[in-house]
C-alpha cells in the first residue's frame, strides 16, 4: 500500500451451491404420467418435469445458487451452462426449456459424465449437487459405461463411468430421480443398473475417504416427480444449522458436555425421557400423510423456501406465512386446517407459531396436546416426531443441553440420509446406546447406601461396554467421511461425561 500499511486481503466470497440437472429427452418421455389425485389431468412426463425446472430457475435466481442443465437422447447436450442465473435473464431460459422436445434414444452414461464435467474443479476433482431424472435404459452411449457383475465386458474403448465421476479429493452429491417401474424394460427405469451404479460409486467414495452421498427414488406420478425433483434442489434444512464437520474440535467437545448433561440430570431435562432410544432412520418416517412433514423448517441460509404451498398444500401455506413472519397469519390458517391437516402436524405448528408470538400458555398448551396425539401413533412412527417436539419444548423452556442432544442427533441422521445404511444403522445404535446410559447413571443417584456400589459398577460396566463399540466403530467407519467422524468424536465426550 502506498501508506506503508499491510492490510489484510478481504475475505472469500462464501461458497456458491453447485447444481447441474441431468434431463432424459429420450422419446419416452412424451408419454402421460398418471396422477393420484383425481382433480389433476395426465400430463406428459416431459411438461411435469418442465414445469420443475421453472421452479428450480427461480429459486436458483433468488439464492445466487449455480445451476447447470444437461440434456440427453442419443446425444448429450448443454442448454444451460453451469452459472448464475439471473432474473432478467429467467425469460430467456425458460423459453429456451420450454422448447425442448424429447426424441430418439437414452445415453444416459454419457451424459451423467458430461454432468460431472460442469462440476469438475481440476485438482479438486468433481464438486457439487448432480441430479439425473430419466424414465429408461442406457442403450446408446457410446463413450462411458457402467462395469456390471456378471454381464459381458464393455465394448473396448470405453471408459469406466465411476471412476470418471469420482477422481481423488470429490464432494459430489448424486441422487436419481427414476420414473415409472423397472421391473420391466422400456417400462421404466432401469433400477437394477441404477442402483448397481450407486453401489459402485459408494464404495469408490469409501476407498477414497470420500463423502458418499448418492440415493435413488422411483417415482410413479405427476406430483411425486415434481415434488422429488424440487426437493431435490431446494433442501429445507434445520434453523440455525451449523454442519458437524464446521464445528472446531473444542466446540464440538462443548456441544457434547452439554449434551451429556442433559441425559445426567433428568430432573433438570424432563423432555429427554421422552424420547425413545435409537434413531428413526432404521424405522418408517412419521407419516400420517404420506406427503405431509411436521418438520418442514427454515434453511439455514435464512431465504425462505420456494415452492412450499405446491410441495405440501396447506401445510405449505401455514409454513409460508410463519417463515415470513407473519404469525397472525399463519395462527388463522393453523385454526382453519382442523380436519384438514393430521392432529400432531397442526398442534405442532400451532405451538411453534404461538411460542414466536409470545403467546407462551397457548404454545405450551398446544405443545402438551401434541404430546397427547403423538402416543396415539404407532411405535415405529413415534421416534422422528417424538425428537421434533422434545426440540421445541427445549426451545420453549431454554434448555440448551436437552436442544444441543436433540439437534446434534437430528443433524446427523440429515445429512447421513444418502449415505450407507450400514453407517446409519451402526451411528444410530451407538446413539441409542448412549441413550440408554442415563438409566443406569440414574441408578447411581437413587442407589441406597449399600446398593451404591454394586450400581456405580454396572454403570462403569455399562460405559466401558459403549466405549468398545465406538473403538469398534472407529475402525469399522474411518472413511465414512467428516459427519460419521464428528459423530462418534461427539459420542465419545458424551461417554466420558457419563463416567
Amino acid at each position: 500500500m502506498q501508506d506503508g500499511t499491510d492490510t489484510a486481503p478481504p475475505p472469500p466470497p462464501p461458497a456458491r451451491e453447485r447444481n447441474v440437472l441431468v434431463l432424459d429427452l429420450s422419446k419416452s418421455m412424451l408419454a402421460p404420467l398418471p396422477d393420484t389425485d383425481p382433480q389433476q389431468t395426465e400430463r406428459q412426463k416431459i411438461e411435469v418435469a418442465r414445469t420443475a425446472v421453472f421452479r428450480i430457475l427461480q429459486d436458483a435466481a433468488s439464492t445466487g445458487a449455480l445451476f447447470g442443465l444437461v440434456t440427453f437422447t442419443e446425444t448429450v447436450r448443454a442448454p444451460v451452462p453451469l452459472g448464475e442465473i439471473r432474473k432478467e435473464n429467467l425469460p430467456y431460459i425458460e423459453n429456451l426449456i420450454s422448447l425442448l422436445n424429447p426424441s430418439g434414444r437414452s445415453a444416459i452414461w454419457d451424459a451423467l459424465a458430461a454432468g460431472a464435467d460442469m462440476l469438475r474443479l481440476g485438482p479438486r476433482g468433481v464438486q457439487g449437487n448432480l441430479v439425473l431424472v430419466t424414465d429408461g435404459w442406457d442403450n446408446a452411449s457410446n463413450r462411458f459405461t457402467v462395469n456390471l457383475p456378471g454381464q459381458p465386458p464393455p465394448p473396448s474403448g470405453r471408459v469406466d463411468l465411476v471412476t470418471y465421476m469420482l477422481p481423488p479429493q470429490s464432494a459430489l452429491t448424486l441422487r436419481v430421480i427414476g420414473i415409472g417401474n423397472g421391473m420391466e424394460r422400456d417400462k421404466g427405469v432401469d433400477a437394477a443398473r441404477i442402483q448397481e451404479l450407486l453401489g459402485q460409486m459408494t464404495r469408490r467414495a469409501q476407498d477414497l475417504g470420500l463423502p458418499a452421498a448418492y440415493s435413488f427414488q422411483e417415482v410413479t406420478t405427476g406430483s411425486a416427480l415434481f415434488v422429488q425433483m424440487v426437493n431435490a434442489f431446494l433442501d429445507v434444512g434445520y434453523e440455525d444449522d451449523r454442519p458437524i464437520e464446521d464445528l472446531h474440535p473444542e466446540e464440538l467437545a462443548q456441544h457434547a458436555a452439554n449434551a451429556a448433561r442433559a441425559l445426567k440430570e433428568p430432573q433438570q431435562h424432563a423432555t429427554v425421557s421422552r424420547l425413545r432410544p435409537g434413531a428413526s432412520a432404521a424405522v418408517e418416517p412419521y407419516s400420517e400423510v404420506q406427503d405431509l412433514e411436521v418438520d418442514v423448517l427454515a434453511s439455514s441460509t435464512g431465504v425462505t423456501p420456494a415452492n412450499l404451498k405446491e410441495r405440501y398444500g396447506p401445510l405449505g401455506e401455514i409454513v409460508e406465512a410463519y417463515l415470513g413472519g407473519q404469525f397472525d397469519v399463519a395462527l388463522s390458517l393453523v385454526q382453519r386446517s382442523v380436519g384438514v391437516l393430521p392432529p400432531v402436524t397442526r398442534l405442532y405448528w400451532e405451538a411453534r407459531i404461538q411460542f414466536a408470538r409470545r403467546a407462551i400458555v397457548e404454545a405450551a398448551r398446544a405443545l402438551l396436546q401434541a404430546w397427547t396425539e403423538v402416543d396415539k401413533l404407532p411405535p415405529a412412527s413415534q421416534t422422528r416426531i417424538l425428537r421434533r417436539l422434545a426440540l421445541l419444548q427445549a426451545r420453549m423452556q431454554n434448555d440448551k443441553e436437552t436442544e444441543t442432544l436433540v439437534r446434534f442427533i437430528d443433524d446427523t441422521e440429515h445429512r447421513l440420509s444418502a449415505a450407507d445404511p450400514k453407517i446409519r444403522d451402526r451411528l444410530g445404535d451407538l446413539f441409542a446406546k448412549l441413550m440408554e446410559l442415563r438409566g443406569t447413571y440414574q441408578l447411581t443417584r437413587l442407589a441406597s447406601a449399600g446398593d451404591l456400589q454394586d450400581a456405580a459398577v454396572n454403570h462403569e460396566a455399562a460405559v466401558e461396554q459403549v466405549f468398545g463399540q465406538l473403538q469398534d466403530a472407529r475402525l469399522d467407519l474411518a472413511s465414512a467421511g467428516p459427519v460419521a467422524e464428528g459423530a462418534l468424536d461427539f459420542i465419545e465426550v458424551c461417554l466420558a461425561e457419563m463416567r
